[in-house]
């Protein structure tokens, strides 16, 4: 097991646990409280790239600044991508927060010229068209450009050789895809209906070149909603959604949210959405349990055999001093929803140690004075505990399917 000194370096060993003193270890399991028709079919899509080598598994973490800093789903990508060794897949979605002038993830860096003006799914008065990222950009720019490269220990570089801009634009602007490389031939197709252009590439590639051009005068605007950087090599596929603030209704914001998670072809959607809703001062069980029933009719829309896994909010306090007591009516909802919606739930919560745990995480150097957040070490320790509940879930399901 994985010992306390060793927290922060759980990403060098993808099936090691932390091992905590404060965390509830009994309560960490997948729970299926409803229908399991879904999560056996997310479950026998790994038995295919597990035992075959074949296919690729997408999964989609939406979720608030939990999931924005992308640390908690940077834990999870990389422990589930080594499961099969060899079959890492690609990066799948992302977004340039750098350009909306918020904290991007570090583990890619978009270097990027223009003006661009930022709009985001927390701000109600704003009716602006949204897709599944939560935010958009736009530049009235004659000429900008784009460039997203990968850094960091746990990513020693991904490549791909198709790229989907997600986008909406007038008829004479242009988005461009290039590259330094000698040989490298480059094809285009714009879907207008779809709203995305899609770049395939004649060989793997590890860094993306994009232009947006104005090439009439009269033309108004190119609004970025994302970007998905793909591959048809077999792996697992962590696509990470996050919205610094979000609670549910800012998701239902997003007109475009089922046409862009469409184009990611989900096998599983987990749903980290909650911290927000219950901090907020007027925090309604019903409409929180409401809103998510639409998200989940939204997923359904786009992807009617995936999987759905609610995460239980973290525990916080309030302004630091006293634990939120909402905590415990979105956790209820949860288990309401898994029961009637054939959703399966992870008691983040519980597995943290219960109510006024979050205290314990802090002084141990794994929660931020807030109270709310986690440190890096402490999202890293999180990762590896889902990770532990998903492949326990997994490994009964292979000794259920496959024992003789």
């Amino acid at each position: 097991m994985l010992m306390l000194p060793c927290w922060g370096h759980a990403q060098n060993d993808p099936f090691r646990t932390p091992q905590l003193p404060f965390a509830d270890t009994k309560a960490n399991h997948i729970v299926l409280p409803g229908d399991s028709s879904t999560w056996e079919g997310f479950l026998h899509k790994l038995d295919r790239l597990s035992f075959e080598g074949e296919g690729q598994v997408n999964i989609v973490h939406i979720g608030g600044s939990h999931i924005q800093a992308d640390m908690w789903s940077m834990e999870l990508r990389h422990r589930l991508q080594q499961l099969v060794p060899g079959a890492r897949a690609s990066r799948g979605f992302i977004f340039p927060f750098s350009m909306a002038k918020t904290n991007n993830p570090y583990w890619y860096h978009p270097q990027f010229d223009g003006k661009w003006t930022a709009v985001k799914n927390t701000v109600r008065a704003d009716s602006s068209a949204l897709g599944l990222a939560g935010y958009s950009v736009t530049t009235r720019d004659t000429l900008s450009t784009l460039k997203i490269s990968f850094r960091g220990d746990a990513y020693p570089g991904y490549t791909f050789t198709r790229v989907k801009v997600l986008h909406d634009m007038d008829s004479s602007y242009a988005v461009e895809a290039w590259s330094p490389v000698a040989g490298l031939a480059i094809d285009k197709h714009t879907d207008v209906d779809g709203g995305y252009t899609e770049f395939t590439y004649s060989a793997h590639t590890d860094t993306l070149f994009l232009r947006f051009i104005r090439t009439d005068s009269t033309q108004r605007k190119f609004t970025l909603y994302g970007i998905s950087l793909e591959t048809d090599d077999p792996g697992i596929v962590y696509h990470a959604i996050g919205v610094n603030g979000a609670s549910t209704s800012s998701y239902l914001r997003c007109q475009r949210f089922v046409p862009d998670l469409a184009l990611l072809k989900p096998d599983l959607v987990v749903f980290s959405i909650g911290i927000n809703d219950a901090h907020a001062a007027d925090f309604s069980a019903a409409r929180y349990k409401s809103n998510y029933a639409e998200l989940i009719q939204r997923v359904r829309q786009a992807a009617p055999d995936a999987a759905i896994l609610f995460t239980t909010n973290t525990d916080s306090y309030i302004k630091r001093r006293t634990v939120n007591p909402n905590g415990a009516a979105v956790r209820e909802v949860m288990l309401q929803l898994g029961s009637e919606q054939g959703c399966a739930v992870w008691d983040c919560m519980a597995v943290m140690g219960g109510p006024g745990s979050i205290a314990q995480w802090q002084k141990a150097g794994l929660a931020q004075a807030d109270r709310i957040h986690l440190t890096r070490q402490g999202y890293v320790a999180l990762g590896g505990l889902l990770y532990a509940a998903l492949m326990e879930n997994y490994a009964a399901h292979i000794k259920r399917t496959y024992r003789p």
